[in-house]
């Protein structure tokens, strides 16, 4: 049976979970605190601390997008997560362009908007919408350039893959934030999608 240490309002748990509803997984769901520092008993599991962490048996795997990688091949889901060095290669840039350029964007509004803080997680302090406002009206050359980059068809990539499901819990959190994404239409019209699918609702999102 699988195992995965999460928590309910990670995003990326929820990326995580997301996937294994789409590939009709069972899995056992432990729960971990956002509070730092992590208990001892889960920096046992992933030394780092980070959430989420999948155990496959022997093999203990952690960093939610090399999670997604791990049970896409693990299924044989070539569809989500092409086989085709070409096809891959486009899924490979897209994930390494969202975790190391975008999503830093919208967490810059998250925290104010949900009064995140490290030691407690989100509701650790209050909410500051002015200040989140603001953060979004910085990251708007950004989220033009993102906007671009994302096909109008709804999916990241044209069809739906796990660059959609490292997203979609993202795209899902605008939705508790406040923030506007009418003006970015395809980054719109990529949340309506992903977050209607049916796997989506399934794993269980809260904020």
């Amino acid at each position: 049976m699988l195992a995965l240490y999460d928590n309910p309002i990670s995003s990326n748990a929820l990326k995580v979970r997301f996937l294994m509803a789409e590939l009709g997984l069972d899995y056992e769901r432990r729960e971990v605190p956002m509070a730092q520092p992590r208990p001892q008993w889960y920096l046992d599991v992933n030394p780092v601390g980070g959430i989420p962490t999948l155990v496959d048996g022997p093999i203990t795997l952690a960093e939610s997008n090399a999670i997604l990688r791990y049970l896409a091949d693990r299924q044989g889901a070539a569809t989500l997560y092409p086989v085709g060095y070409t096809e891959r290669s486009r899924v490979e840039q897209f994930l390494d362009r969202y975790a190391t350029k975008f999503r830093a964007a919208f967490f810059s509004v998250e925290v104010p908007a949900m009064g995140f803080t490290p030691q407690a997680g989100f509701g650790g302090t209050a909410p500051d919408p002015e200040t989140a406002r603001a953060r979004e009206a910085e990251i708007a050359p950004l989220l033009r350039t993102f906007d671009a980059l994302v096909s109008p068809s709804g999916y990241a990539l044209g069809r739906f893959t796990i660059a959609d499901c490292a997203a979609a819990p993202v795209l899902f959190r605008t939705t508790k934030t406040g923030m506007d994404l009418s003006p970015y239409p395809n980054l719109l019209h990529w949340r309506e999608t992903v977050c209607a699918r049916p796997a989506f609702a399934a794993a269980d999102p809260v904020r």
